[in-house]
């Protein structure tokens, strides 16, 4: 085991190599993997957007599907990358798995494991203790972080908050947002009590659009 005062992950005071905290962080991480798997494999499919006003001829035929899911699940290539082939795209989640899995698996002296992210997933938790104490742990946690915030723009399985441009009706800030699956077009983040549909919303844009437009036009004269 290594002896340090600060946690390598995230350099906080720690007894330990790394803290309790990025140990469940991590631990976290990987549990939710499967899951996330599973919702990947449902979010393929491209998302029905409105005519842009192109022309349906086109000269490739399109993707079986969403091109973000179809590199994160893969397949991918077991080999090494030259500068003349660079990775395209999103990597992989296996990719990303079975790298850190065979790791373990070559410094242990493990019996190799089936390319699966279940199974991928259940080595690297079974033997976290150990590679918590390696001093490769924050580029395993930073990569493992970074793979599941992609995912979720993917799948969406947590909400978006989104910034409106208008100021809300009743404290005049800029702290309008919509988010995902609340019900409503807009919200205040100051303002508990304002809360508008789709309709009340469109009607205060209209009413500021109608406004500037007003003041515009009395500068002119």
């Amino acid at each position: 085991m290594i002896d340090s005062a600060t946690c390598a992950v995230c350099a906080r005071t720690s007894e330990t190599y790394t803290c309790v905290a990025c140990m469940s962080r991590i631990r976290g991480l990987l549990s939710a993997l499967p899951e996330q798997w599973t919702y990947l494999h449902m979010s393929r499919e491209r998302e029905q957007r409105g005519g842009d006003g192109r022309s349906s001829t086109r000269l490739h035929a399109p993707l079986p599907g969403d091109e973000a899911v179809l590199n994160l699940l893969g397949p991918y290539a077991r080999r090494n990358v030259t500068d003349a082939e660079d990775q395209v795209g999103l990597v992989p989640v296996l990719a990303v798995l079975e790298t850190w899995a065979q790791v373990v698996t070559e410094e242990r002296g493990l019996t190799p494991l089936r390319v699966h992210v279940s199974s991928l997933t259940d080595r690297l938790l079974k033997h976290l203790p150990w590679i918590a104490e390696q001093a490769w742990i924050a580029d395993f946690e930073l990569e493992l972080r970074g793979l599941m915030k992609t995912i979720k723009a993917v799948t969406r399985t947590e909400p978006r908050r989104i910034p409106l441009p208008v100021p809300c009706p009743s404290c005049d800030m800029l702290t309008l947002v919509r988010e995902d699956w609340s019900g409503w077009a807009a919200e205040c983040l100051a303002c508990s009590s304002v809360k508008l549909d789709e309709r009340d919303y469109q009607a205060l844009v209209q009413d500021i659009v109608s406004t500037v437009a007003i003041t515009a036009k009395g500068q002119e004269v």
